[in-house]
């Protein structure tokens, strides 16, 4: 996950292929500017060419279908009407040339154009979203984003996980003292048992006297 926060401290987080998708469609709008206007260009040359070799062939079409007219030379027609035909046919040849060569120049720009618009139009609107959202955050640094994973432990909390603590080495010890006072108490005891009972009735009063507001910095009393 990649962290950001606001100008008020609230931390938003994206996983880092969000981030990644923003950038590729950042990437995409430049390369899609790039590309338009010379597939654009490209097809109106097309449709040109296109538009000119149909207009030329229904000329070609036109002259070939002409008779002689009535009272012309038929011979001295003929010379002329061969000699049009033979330049529409240029004509035709030279705008198929030309018809051909812009086919082969819109084809390309397709090929590069047309796949990043179709991908530029399958992103996701959230992705949107996200790039104009991170245009108000600021990208955390490592300690920020650490403090904010692993926030310190309260005071309050602290006070509380020591008394706890307290509480339990107490209940530790009162299970330890009761049988050996009251091996003492029936005069039963050994004399390890009589100094283990001192020891730990010592090691209570210690415990007792642990100031549980001054966490984290007590001295806990050592376990007998």
């Amino acid at each position: 996950m990649i962290y950001y926060k606001d100008t008020e401290n609230h931390v938003y987080s994206y996983a880092k292929s969000d981030i990644e998708q923003v950038s590729k469609l950042t990437e995409l709008e430049a390369l899609i500017a790039e590309q338009e206007p010379i597939y654009a260009n490209a097809s109106a040359n097309l449709q040109r060419a296109e538009t000119e070799l149909a207009s030329t062939k229904e000329l070609l079409e036109l002259e070939i279908s002409k008779t002689a007219p009535e009272g012309e030379n038929e011979a001295d027609w003929q010379i002329q009407h061969d000699e049009s035909i033979k330049k529409l046919t240029l004509d035709v040849d030279e705008k198929t040339t030309v018809y051909h060569e812009t086919l082969g120049e819109f084809n390309y720009a397709k090929s590069a154009y047309l796949p990043l618009k179709s991908e530029f139009d399958n992103i996701l609107s959230v992705f949107f979203d996200i790039r104009e959202h991170l245009k108000t955050v600021k990208k955390m640094t490592p300690k920020e984003v650490e403090a904010h994973l692993n926030p310190p432990i309260s005071k309050e909390q602290l006070i509380a996980e020591a008394e706890q603590k307290k509480q339990s080495l107490l209940a530790e010890a009162n299970n330890v003292i009761a049988p050996l006072q009251d091996a003492v108490d029936l005069g039963m005891a050994t004399d390890e048992e009589k100094a283990s009972l001192q020891e730990w009735k010592k090691y209570r009063v210690l415990l007792n006297r642990v100031d549980t507001p001054t966490a984290p910095n007590i001295e806990w009393p050592e376990k007998p």
